[in-house]
Formats: C-alpha cells, structure tokens, sequence
C-alpha cells in the first residue's frame, strides 16, 4: 500500500509528539490547517488503521495507531492476499501471493488481476464477485484451478475496503485447502468403507461411554442375540448377562482404564432375547481425551459370539484329556519335541519313571541332552538322520544307564509336520529291560548248561557255577562249601563278596543245607537271622542257598549273596532250584564217574597181576584190552596192542584165514554166552609162536547185542619161529 506524506506526515508527527490524543480542534490549531479538512484526513487515516479514535463525551480524540502496518501484517499470514482498486488493478499483494504465483511483486502490483502473472487466478466468476465486494458485500466462494498440472482448491473471500484516497477497494484472501479437501474427500470414503465395513464383519462394534452406557453398537447384534441396536443403547451389557457374570464383567471393563494396550475378556455369557446362553468374546480399548489421557471418555470395542467355538474347545479339552490320560497310562515311553531346536513339549508318564525325571526337569532340557546324559550317545546320529531326511527311524535295542542301572529301550523316531512353524519329532520307545534280561539269562543258562555237561571232575564244576550263576540270578557274589570229613562244611571258593570261612554247626544255613533243599531268603526273610548273626555272606541283604546232593546226602552248598535288598521273583526261584538239581545231577555224574575209575583202576590192578592172558576184542577184530601178563608173554606192551587187528597182529598167517571165520561165525551166532575152549597158536612179537588154551565168551551192550568177545589164555608150550 502506498506510504501517506504531506499534511499526513505532520498530523501523524503531531500525534506521535502527543500520546495522550488529540482533537480535530486541536490538531487543526497545531497544523494550521483548516478543521473541515483535517477531520477528512482524520477519516481517511482511521480508514488506513493508521489512527485510532475513541469517544470522550461528544469529543474524538485521535491517538497515533499502536497496531502493526497492514504491509506487516499480510506478510505474517499464511493465506494469500490481494488488495484491487475499483478498476482491478492490484495495489497490494503480500508473500504467499507471490509464491503460489511464482513472480516478484513488481510481476502484479499496477497490473489488472485479469491480466499477467494474476491471471490464472481471474475468472469471469471472480470478476463479477469483485464487482459485487465493490458494491460493500463480503463474497465467498471456492476456486478451482490448475497449476504445474494439478488441481488447486482455493477457499476464496472478498472483502470491501475503502482506499486511503476514500475511493472503494477490495480485499481477496485466498487459501489452498487443496490437501484439507482432499483429506476430507479421504476421510469421507473412510468413514463409508468403514461404516460398510461395520455394517458386513461377522463381528459386533460396541462404543460405551465412561458409565459403561452402551452409546453405538452395530446391526450385527440383532443376529447375535435378537435385539435391536435401538433396544440396547443407552443400556450396560451387563444388562443382558446373568448377575454373576454382569458383576465380573463390570469389574474386567474397569481394570482396563489405566491400560493402554487393547484387552480382551473372554467367554462371558449374553442373554438372547429368546432366552438362550451365548457366551461372547468382548475385545477393546479405552478411551481417553487426548488434550488430557487422566479424563476417561468410554471403551470402543467388538464381541464375537464364539459359543460353537467354546463348545468345540471345550469337547477338544475332554478329547484331549482323555488321549492324555490313555497316553499317560500306557507302558509304551512316549516324548514330543521340536524337531530342530529338540526341546520338550510333551513327556507321558511312562517316560518321567523311566529315566526318572519330573516335567519341570524335562522343560529345561532338550532330547540330546537326555540322551547323553544316560549315556545313548549313539541314539544322536539317528535323531540327526531322522530330522535331515525326514523319515522314521527304528532301533530295534539300545542301552541306556539310569540311576546307575542298564536298561534296555527298543523305539521308533517319528518326524511330523502340522505346519510350517509346527515340526515335532515323536519318539516311541517300549521298556524291554526285562525281555533282554531274560533273554541274556537264557543264554547263560544254556552256556551253564553245556559247561555242566563237559565236566567230568568234580572239582571242574565249580568254574561255570562262579562264574554263571552270580550273571543269571542277579545276585552280586558267589561262594561254594564243601562237605569235609569231619561233617561240617567249610568254605572251598568264592567270587565277589567276603564269606564266612564255615558254616556254623546247627545255625539255619545249617540245617538247611543238611535238609537238601534250595532256600531264598529275600529282603523280607532275612529278617529270620538272629540278631548278630552273620548269615554266611558278610553284609548281606539277600541269600539263596543252593544244596548240591548226591545219593540222599549234601555233599556241596553254593551260596548267592547281595549287599543290596533283593527279591526274586517265582520264576527267577524256580530257575535257581532248576539250576540247584542240574549242578546236583553234574556232581552226581562225576561222583559216580569217579567210583568207576576208581572201580576201573582197582579191576585193572587185578587183571594185571593176574598169571593167564587176558585180553577183549570188538566185533571188528581190533584189541579193546590185553593185560600187562598178556602182553608181557608177547614180547609186547599195553599200549602197543590197544587199537591194533587181533588177526592181523597175533594169528599165524597159515590159520589166520580159518581163526578169523570162527571168530565172525561166533559174534554172529544167536546162541547163548557159554563159555567156548580151544587151543590156538598166537604169533610173538620176536616172530616165535605160544601154544595157548583160550576160553572165550561173547561181550554184550546193555541192549542184548554182541560188541565183542572176552578171552583168557594158558600157555601150553612155546614154539621155535617159523623163519
């Protein structure tokens, strides 16, 4: 706007030097200027802002303006402004004009609006709005136009102004709402999306006001319960709930004030209008006045009826409890565990006995760490092969240590995959310590057994005992007494453990052993010793003893002990006292054996002092026995004749021939066992012959068939050799 000079200048200067005011009386005095014409720049200078004026009584007094220069203060705003005189020529436009319009204000000032860099802001429509401001009303209007390629919305109001030259003005405030449009315009298509949106979701929107007043709640409750949105504003949801239920929810929507964060309270029961239970999850927020968050307004929120959820969830729950209960309740050891990071989310009873551990302990642990801490090193390698190829693994038998004892598992590692983030590896394992147990000890039974059978000596049987019958019995140490000549028994061998070196006369080990029969005493007879009595085993727990007999009398005992409290079981006793008559049955054979060596010896002893020949030959000719006095007279020894051809070696070759028909016609004959004579030649070791008179007798087996003969022979005379 163009500066005032002149008479303005002094009367503003005089106004300036007089901040108390001035009248026009006054200041025409102080300017020498005539009154009428200073109380029209008076006007003219109110008109421009330049003075203010204020009523004292009927007087004006005038004070210089203390606001801010309208040039100033069009700069300072954010809108665009024009100042047009009444041929639409431009007198003034500030800083946003310039901008928006991209040009200098020499580019507008003196020009038409409808003309140069103004002109993409002319229209015929502005035109006459200008026209109409002129004539003293305020316009307003929207004007759209096109800039740099995109539409620009304007929100436009036209002002009259009176000019400090008293000729009319206007004054054009123009402001780019082109964003506030377009965000309303956005807004708008948000609120239909979202109404539709409320108005086609399954789930029901709620808005409730700091008394829990429902204030909005969406068509979608009418399927839900049967009431009209109508028939529920204004009113609590706990209205439509059973007491208890309103009262806990009341409490639940309370305890969310102070939450930031949405909350959601779960399965609570709705009324129907038909009477019906539903049960509704109810999920929100609350909501807080932003100027200040301590002022609660009200929850906004959505509940979804999840009856057949519940229902399913809750039949899920029972189907699930009882496939746990059947799980945890069968034999079988079953665990379930991530397959890539092998933690636990699944152990059943049968497994927690097992390897004796709780839920908690199996939560902090993954399977490799179970499997190395009982030792099952090697069952890692088939978990890996299990989860790289993705395949089921069986192991047929495996050891693991638990609690310091061996057990055996035979399982199956089952890979499965629900879903992407759901892999878990399902392992399967069945207990068969005791199959493998009982399987171990039917081999050494059989190995003791066999062992039992090669003995020929009494003092042999008692190296498989030692060794056998500790691994079948499970009892820790072994130990045999033997019967001495004085009638008591004293310690012969022991393996593992400390034994009593004899068994004290007429003690209950005692008089056990002398009755014959095998004893056990488990964890609970052992309680049958006399206080301070050792019973055989020092330390013991547990004793079997076992009786060896031999014709009615206990020559032998061998005696299992444990330190630790065992009990066996019927069939681990019936083994033992099978084991007791096998070791019997042994010692009886070699006792027995022993009598018909000693027998053989003493028989032998006979026949060699003996003054005839003697001799016994097989069916087939070959020599069995010849005595010491009938190879003597032969110029032969024992072992020289034994398994040699009776015919061969001793029968002259001219009567070899005939001697041996006779001899095949004898064994061959069906007649009885008389006794047959006849004199013979036998052929010397140095070539001479002996003239012998035999008496032969057929040999037979048990079973009535002829196995040889047996012969004796008295020297007749010696012949000279035949050479």
């Amino acid at each position: 706007m163009v500066e005032l000079t002149g008479d303005f200048s002094e009367i503003l200067t005089l106004l300036q030097d007089n901040p108390r005011g001035m009248s026009v009386t006054e200041i025409a005095d102080a300017a020498h200027i005539n009154r009428n014409t200073v109380a029209r720049y008076m006007d003219n200078l109110l008109l421009a802002g330049r003075v203010e004026m204020r009523m004292f009584g009927k007087a004006k007094v005038f004070f210089l303006s203390k606001r801010i220069p309208v040039s100033a203060m069009l700069n300072l705003s954010s809108e665009m402004v024009l100042l047009t005189d009444a041929d639409l020529t431009v007198i003034q436009a500030n800083e946003a004009v310039l901008a928006f319009l991209s040009c200098t204000e020499e580019d507008l000032v003196g020009h038409t609006i409808y003309e140069g860099h103004a002109s993409p802001l002319c229209s015929g429509v502005l035109t006459e709005q200008i026209r109409t401001a002129l004539r003293g009303d305020t316009v307003r209007g929207e004007l759209r136009l096109f800039k740099d390629g995109e539409e620009k919305i304007l929100d436009q109001r036209l002002y009259p102004l009176v000019l400090p030259d008293g000729k009319p003005g206007v004054t054009i405030i123009l402001d780019d709402i082109t964003e506030h449009v377009q965000a309303e315009a956005a807004l708008e298509q948000s609120e239909n999306m979202f109404r539709r949106l409320v108005e086609t979701v399954s789930d029901v929107i709620w808005s409730v006001d700091e008394n829990s007043l429902i204030q909005y709640i969406s068509p979608q409750i009418a399927s839900v319960t049967g009431y009209q949105p109508s028939e529920m504003i204004g009113k609590r949801f706990s209205d439509f709930m059973p007491s208890g239920a309103g009262s806990r929810f009341a409490w639940g929507l309370l305890s969310e004030v102070s939450k930031d964060n949405g909350f959601s309270l779960i399965e609570f029961p709705l009324l129907t209008k038909d009477g019906r239970k539903i049960y509704c999850d109810f999920t929100g927020t609350p909501v807080l006045l932003e100027e200040d968050e301590s002022i609660f307004l009200g929850y906004n929120g959505a509940l979804r009826d999840v009856s057949e959820q519940r229902q399913a969830q809750q039949g899920a729950k029972r189907w699930k409890s009882f496939l746990d209960a059947v799980i945890d309740n069968i034999p079988a050891l079953i665990t379930v565990s991530d397959l890539n990071t092998h933690q636990f989310y699944y152990v059943n009873h049968a497994a927690e006995t097992f390897l004796q551990k709780g839920k908690q302990e199996f939560r902090l642990k993954a399977l490799p760490d179970v499997l190395r801490e009982t030792g099952a090193d090697e069952l890692l390698d088939t978990v890996e092969t299990a989860v790289s190829f993705h395949q089921t693994m069986r192991v047929k038998e495996t050891v693991l240590t638990v609690g310091g004892e061996q057990k055996y598992l035979s399982m199956q590692m089952i890979p499965m995959t629900l879903s992407v983030d759901r892999e878990y590896l399902i392992l399967i394992a069945e207990d068969i310590t005791e199959d493998v147990r009982d399987r171990k000890r039917q081999e050494s039974i059989r190995e003791f057994l066999t062992a039992l059978e090669g003995v020929v000596a009494i003092q042999d049987i008692w190296d498989p005992v030692l060794a056998y019958l500790p691994e079948i019995s499970g009892f820790e140490a072994a130990a045999v007494y033997q019967r001495s000549i004085f009638d008591d028994y004293i310690l012969f061998r022991q393996e593992g453990g400390r034994f009593v070196p004899a068994v004290d006369a007429d003690s209950i080990p005692d008089r056990i052993i002398r009755k014959g029969e095998p004893a056990v005493f488990d964890k609970y007879r052992m309680g049958l010793f006399p206080e301070g009595d050792i019973p055989l085993m020092i330390g013991a727990k547990s004793l079997v003893l076992l009786p060896v007999v031999f014709r009615g009398k206990t020559v032998a005992c061998v005696v299992l002990g444990s330190s630790s409290p065992l009990c066996p079981d019927t069939a681990l006793q019936g083994i033992l006292e099978s084991a007791a008559f096998q070791i019997s049955t042994a010692a009886s054979r070699c006792f027995v054996q022993d009598e018909l060596l000693r027998e053989r010896d003493r028989t032998r002893k006979y026949i060699d002092v003996a003054g005839v020949f003697l001799a016994a030959v097989s069916r087939d000719g070959t020599i069995e026995l010849i005595n010491r006095h009938g190879a003597d007279m032969l110029g032969y020894t024992e072992e020289e004749l034994i398994g040699k051809n009776w015919f061969e070696t001793l029968v002259p070759e001219r009567v070899r021939e005939s001697r041996l028909a006779a001899f095949q016609q004898m064994v061959s004959s069906t007649r009885g066992d008389s006794v047959s004579t006849h004199k013979g030649a036998v052929l010397c070791a140095d070539g001479t012959e002996l003239e012998i008179c035999w008496r032969s007798s057929l040999l037979r087996e048990e079973c009535g068939s002829i196995s040889g003969i047996v012969t004796s022979g008295d020297l007749i005379q010696q012949k000279p050799s035949i050479s």
